[in-house]
């Protein structure tokens, strides 16, 4: 039986179309101003990779950091909603069962969380708010460069002389990284990005202490697409960490995930 589930983020909201452990289909919608518009939209492009339709699916979960309602959008009566650190951790599990710690990097949200060997939150670690441990500053520089963020991870990989950012904060690190566009002559465009994903990752492996690495670490989260802060990451870890094809889809993977519980459990059927 299909179900869906769907993570409303600040920036993009995403569905994922699941049915038992078969992965069916997947889509992204930018947020605009209505979460359940897109919500609705994400999901009729995500049913479109599958040749199912609205009525074929038999429960939904939603979640993410946008706290709105998405009944009407889905058109499914068995609708709950999760947690984002459940859902985090439950997508993580599914595709990951080795991880028993995930650092899910979002927007403007990041996540550090610890999972028992059932998949279940043990301890889980927020950003503090304007901390330079999110997306928040990689959409600053981009803009600041005139350079798409997709680009961002690419070109930092080029760095010969990474400049350091030294400020905690993301209004104070935005300073610093202008000052360094305007030196002159200018810093390197790579090594001013190195400098930025270094910074982000500093701030990154001190919530991934808070709650422990027993074993692998896996990254997720629209951010982890930046091979480049995945590197610096990486560089903490002291190895490679375990990095999902589509890490972007977790989050809405696991609310899947609860979704199809759901199902088994005959919740969709009351």
């Amino acid at each position: 039986m299909a179900v869906v589930g769907i993570d409303l983020g600040s920036q993009s909201t995403k569905a994922v179309i699941l049915d038992g452990d078969k992965i069916l289909g997947g889509a992204s919608m930018q947020t605009g101003e209505s979460a359940e518009t897109e919500a609705r939209m994400a999901v009729q492009e995500a049913l479109k990779q599958t040749g199912l339709k609205r009525e074929d699916l038999k429960a939904a979960v939603a979640t993410g950091t946008l706290a709105v309602p998405v009944t009407a959008a889905v058109n499914i009566a068995a609708l709950k909603t999760r947690s984002p650190a459940s859902c985090i951790a439950t997508g993580a599990f599914f595709r990951f069962p080795q991880a028993r710690t995930v650092l899910y990097v979002g927007a403007d949200s990041s996540m550090a969380i610890r999972m028992s060997a059932e998949g279940q939150v043990e301890e889980s670690v927020k950003n503090e708010r304007c901390a330079v441990s999110s997306g928040a500053l990689l959409d600053i520089v981009a803009r600041m460069l005139e350079i798409s963020v997709e680009e961002l991870g690419e070109l930092s990989l080029q760095a010969t002389a990474p400049e350091k950012v030294s400020s905690r904060c993301v209004v104070f690190a935005e300073g610093e990284i202008l000052s360094f566009i305007h030196k002159n002559p200018p810093v390197p465009v790579a090594d001013v990005l190195a400098g930025a994903n270094q910074c982000i990752a500093d701030g990154l492996w001190g919530m991934v202490q808070k709650v422990g690495v027993p074993s692998e670490l896996l990254i997720c989260g629209g951010v982890a697409r930046n091979a480049g802060l995945v590197k610096a990451i990486e560089a903490h870890l002291g190895k490679p960490a375990l990095l999902p094809a589509k890490p972007e889809y977790v989050r809405a993977l696991g609310a899947a995930v609860f979704a199809r519980q759901m199902e088994r459990e005959g919740v969709a059927s009351c």
